[in-house]
């Protein structure tokens, strides 16, 4: 009974629940909670209040706009992920009390909860749509893929959206979005009259178009139909997301999980083991990691960069005074997740089982780590010469 649109990304998808908030409440004022700032997309703060979050929108190119056609009046309310030092804050309960606040404004409030930002972390609380959507709108965003089918049921059986992604677990190329609606809210939809201001050409048609719309949605379709757009890299892109879904169908959840463990248990274990690096967190199948200094402290963001770039390099030719050994890891090609700034002082990068990995664990553990371990080794050494490696130029 559920139903699907598909869009461009994580960030555009924060679009559709306005639309739909509209539909189901034509007459009250919008308002959006948001969580885990600077843990989630970039563009995921401007889209929830009706604001383009680039320059350049899929259908219009580059625009010039501030706000969506139609979405102006929407207001917001932003949490951060963690405090200045690196503490996760407690998001679930600042959407409680939005929640409480805006509902006795009689307004109708959009409740996100983020299940897995960029170091996995989780909000304690999955919003739900409180009386199917009459009153307000849980928003979950698992646009990080990393969840169960268990888990997915549990969403929509208490009627809460899901914004997904294909990119990050499953590993399809990026911008390869979607929005899960429940079956009662996608039965309601059906019914309402389309909020036919935001359906328009510099509104909500400048990232979607009728052919990424489901059945319940076919009111907004007449708004939205263009023969001129046809967006077929999206349609390519998920047909890459679906490949790896289907590839990974035939593992139970059960066994994906206790792999996962494994695997994240094991990767610990080698970050723990090497003296310029510590576990920030592990939250399922991302680990994250924490880069220190020689002379104290630990990598800064700016730092963190510079470490991600010289990753995917061989920079075994700027280190003479390296060992045989260090310089044949320093020169092997490796990849990690973008680095994310967790505090003032420090940020962090990711090493995150996606789906193709996952599939090279269930068949070869042993080669598989061994990989893991080789880029485990350079971030280390990396950390190790860091700055013989700035003052190189490299």
């Amino acid at each position: 009974g559920a139903e699907v649109i598909l869009c461009p990304s994580g960030s555009d998808a924060e679009y559709l629940p306005i639309a739909i908030a509209k539909a189901l409440q034509p007459d009250k004022d919008i308002v959006n909670g948001v969580t885990q700032l600077n843990e989630i997309g970039a563009g995921s703060e401007p889209a929830s209040t009706g604001k383009f979050f680039s320059k350049y929108a899929p259908f219009l190119g580059d625009h010039g706009l501030e706000h969506l056609e139609g979405f102006e009046r929407v207001g917001g309310v932003v949490v951060s992920a963690r405090d200045k030092d690196g503490n996760i804050n407690n998001a679930s309960e600042e959407m409680a009390h939005f929640s409480e606040k805006y509902l006795g404004m009689n307004s109708y409030p959009i409740v996100h909860g983020v299940f897995g930002g960029k170091t996995g972390v989780r909000d304690e609380i999955m919003p739900g749509s409180l009386d199917g959507g009459d009153r307000s709108l849980g928003v979950i965003d698992a646009c990080q893929g990393r969840f169960t089918l268990e888990e997915l049921s549990q969403w929509l059986e208490q009627d809460s959206i899901v914004l997904f992604t294909s990119s990050k677990f499953y590993q399809a190329p990026p911008f390869c979005g979607a929005i899960i609606l429940p079956k009662l809210i996608a039965s309601k939809l059906k019914k309402a009259a389309p909020p036919s201001s935001m359906l328009i050409d510099k509104g909500l048609g400048a990232f979607v178009s009728d052919k990424e719309l489901p059945a319940c949605l076919d009111s907004w379709k007449p708004y939205l139909i263009d023969k001129r757009k046809n967006n077929v890299g999206l349609a390519l892109r998920w047909e890459a997301g679906l490949s790896a879904m289907e590839a990974l169908s035939e593992i139970p959840d059960v066994e994906k999980v206790s792999m996962i463990k494994s695997w994240a248990d094991t990767v610990e274990n080698m970050v723990e083991s090497n003296e310029m690096l510590d576990t920030f967190c592990v939250e399922r199948s991302i680990v994250s990691i924490r880069m220190k200094k020689n002379g104290g402290g630990c990598l800064n963001m700016s730092e963190a960069r510079d470490l991600f770039r010289w990753m995917s390099l061989d920079v075994s030719s700027a280190l003479p005074e390296a060992s045989e050994e260090e310089k044949k890891s320093l020169s092997t090609l490796a990849f990690t997740g973008q680095p994310v700034s967790v505090s003032e002082s420090y940020a962090i990068v990711r090493i995150a089982l996606g789906s193709d990995s996952l599939l090279s664990y269930a068949k070869d553990e042993v080669k598989t780590l061994e990989e893991d371990q080789m880029t485990v080794t350079k971030i280390g050494l990396i950390a190790k010469y860091f700055n013989t490696l700035k003052s190189s130029g490299f």
